[in-house]
C-alpha cells in the first residue's frame, strides 16, 4: 500500500483532469481521476482517498451533491471546490455544506498545493483529537506547567522527578509530583521501575497535538 496522500479529481474537463493529475504526481501525490460524481464515488468505494478535488458543475449530481454523497461514504475526507464561476453565494454554500476550501478558475497551481497541504494538515489534527480522550486530556493540558512537562517528555523521551522539576525551575517537589499525578491519572504519563517518566501512547498523541497548535498560531 502507498504511504503517499491520495488525492481524487472530479471533473469534466479531461485536459484539466490529466493535468491537474500529472503536475500533483511529480509533488509526490498519488492522483485518481474521475468524470462524474458516480465515477468519483466508485472510486472513493475503492481507494483510500485523503482529499478530493471537485468541480462544482458537473455531469448527473453536481459538486455539492457528490460531495454530501462522498462524505456519507467516508466522513474524514477533505473536499476542496473548483469552479469557473466563482461567486460569494457558491463559495459560502461549499464550505457550510462541508467543502474545507473553494478555488476559482483559473488558479496558480501553487495556491492549488497550498491549499491541498492545509486540508492535509486540518485532517491530521482532526485525527489527533480523535486518538484523545478529548475532555480529560484538554483538562490535564489547561495548566502551563503540565503542557510543559508533555513537551519535555515528547522531546527527550524519559526524565526523572529530579530533572522535570529543575527544567520548570520548581524548588517545591511536592508541587512537581502533584502535576505528574494528574498526567499520570489522565493516562498522559507513565513511571517505571527506573523511576523515569515516559509518555503514554495517548501521551504522544497529546505531544503531537500541541506541536500543531503550537503550528497554528505561527
Amino acid at each position: 500500500m502507498s504511504s503517499q496522500h491520495a488525492i481524487l479529481i472530479v471533473d469534466d474537463e479531461a485536459e484539466l483532469r490529466e493535468n491537474l493529475a500529472a503536475l500533483l504526481g511529480h509533488e509526490g501525490f498519488q492522483t485518481f481521476t474521475a468524470e462524474t460524481g458516480m465515477e468519483g464515488l466508485r472510486v472513493l468505494a475503492k481507494e483510500q482517498i485523503d482529499v478530493v478535488l471537485l468541480d462544482l458543475i458537473i455531469p448527473g449530481m453536481d459538486g455539492i451533491e457528490t460531495m454530501q454523497e462522498m462524505r456519507k461514504l467516508r466522513s474524514t475526507v477533505k473536499f476542496i471546490m473548483l469552479t469557473a464561476f466563482a461567486t460569494v453565494n457558491t463559495a459560502v454554500q461549499a464550505i457550510r455544506k462541508g467543502a474545507s476550501d473553494y478555488l476559482s478558475k483559473p488558479f496558480l497551481f501553487d495556491d492549488l498545493v497550498a491549499v491541498i497541504r492545509r486540508c492535509l494538515e486540518e485532517a491530521r489534527f482532526e485525527m489527533q483529537i480523535q486518538s484523545c480522550n478529548l475532555d480529560q486530556t484538554l483538562a490535564s493540558l489547561a495548566n502551563p506547567i503540565r503542557r510543559r512537562i508533555i513537551e519535555m517528555l515528547g522531546q527527550t523521551s524519559a526524565l526523572r522527578m529530579t530533572d522535570i522539576s529543575m527544567a520548570l525551575a520548581i524548588s517545591d517537589h511536592t508541587k512537581t509530583m502533584f502535576h505528574l499525578r494528574i498526567l499520570k491519572e489522565a493516562q498522559l504519563i507513565r513511571q517505571g521501575e527506573d523511576k523515569l517518566y515516559t509518555l503514554t501512547l495517548p501521551g504522544t498523541n497529546a505531544f503531537n497535538l500541541l506541536r500543531v497548535l503550537g503550528k497554528s498560531k505561527v
